[in-house]
Parts: C-alpha cells; structure tokens; sequence
C-alpha cells in the first residue's frame, strides 16, 4: 500500500510528531513529511497545471511530491488546531493541491485512495475542530478521495500523555477506515 503521512506541525516533539513518528512505524515504507522542514510556498496562482495538465511547477521542495501523492492509497494528514483551523504549514502545502485536478476539474487523484485527516488540540471540547473537519471533507471529498477524521483533545504543548494514551485508539480508527 502506497502510504503518505503529513505532519503539519512545527514542533518536532509535539503531539502531532507523535502520531507521525507512530504511525510510520505502522507503515514503514510510508512517504513521511515534516511541512515544517521543508522549503516550499504556497500556490502562486500561474495555473501552468491547469492550462498544461500537469503537476506543480513552482521549483521547491514540493516539486517533486505531488505526482506521487496523486498515486497513494492512502494519506494521513496531521494538524494541530490553530485557532480554529490547521496550522500555516498545512494551509500552504494544501492551496498547492490546486494542481491535483485537471482543466476540467476532474480529480488526478487515484481511484479509491483514502484520506485520514487528524487534528491534535489542546481543548479538551472536540468541537473546537468541527469547523476544521466540516471544511476538510468538503475538501477531500472534491477529489473524490473516502475521508474520515479523528480529533485529539486534550493536547497540552508541554506533554504527551493525551496522544500516547489515545494512539492505539486512533490506529484502531485507521484500520477500520482502511
């Protein structure tokens, strides 16, 4: 199964790393990004992918991912609540999806792919996400990929005791979704 895992967060011991780091070890031949190491901006509106049906143009550290990313059975998108919504590193990697569909709107993605969107939060109450999610799905669906979301509450910045006490819940969350 081609896997993809997307940390959207900056912190590289936070609760979103966490997931990460344990879901690669789940799927260890996953493509794992860390937004926050990588050198790239968001979509520059030239729709050269558009007009050419292609992938991406803009020379950056993201050049190269979509094509690939286009052919995973599976993404799994990690994002701490940012007031109400994914971080800045998630936001400009996701306006760069705009090269996943071609001129006439039609989904590059693969045919059945999945997306598992995760969304880590300090408040305990799960609804701080809900617009988060409402948005994603409305999202995920337009490229016809299955969605479903799992929220973490209860992240404080400074442990990681919610994570690691709901990380078998979450994988048992993933599997049922794949």
């Amino acid at each position: 199964m081609n896997v993809f895992i997307v940390n959207g967060s900056p912190r590289k011991e936070g609760n979103s790393a966490f997931i990460a780091k344990a879901l690669l070890e789940k799927y260890p031949d996953a493509t794992l990004l860390n937004l926050n190491e990588m050198n790239y901006k968001g979509c520059q509106s030239c729709y050269t992918c558009r007009k050419e049906n292609t992938f991406c143009v803009v020379n950056d550290d993201l050049k190269n991912v979509f094509e690939s990313l286009a052919e995973a059975d599976l993404i799994i998108l990690i994002s701490p609540n940012y007031y109400g919504f994914v971080t800045g590193q998630m936001k400009l990697f996701l306006d760069r999806w705009y090269c996943l569909k071609d001129a006439n709107r039609m989904s590059k993605m693969k045919k059945g792919a999945k997306l598992f969107f995760v969304v880590t939060q300090g408040a305990q109450n799960r609804d701080y996400a809900s617009n988060t999610t409402s948005w994603a799905k409305k999202v995920f669906e337009s490229f016809n990929l299955k969605f479903y979301s799992y929220i973490v509450p209860g992240c404080k910045s400074d442990s990681l005791d919610m994570v690691k006490m709901k990380i078998d819940d979450l994988k048992m969350h993933l599997n049922m979704f794949v």
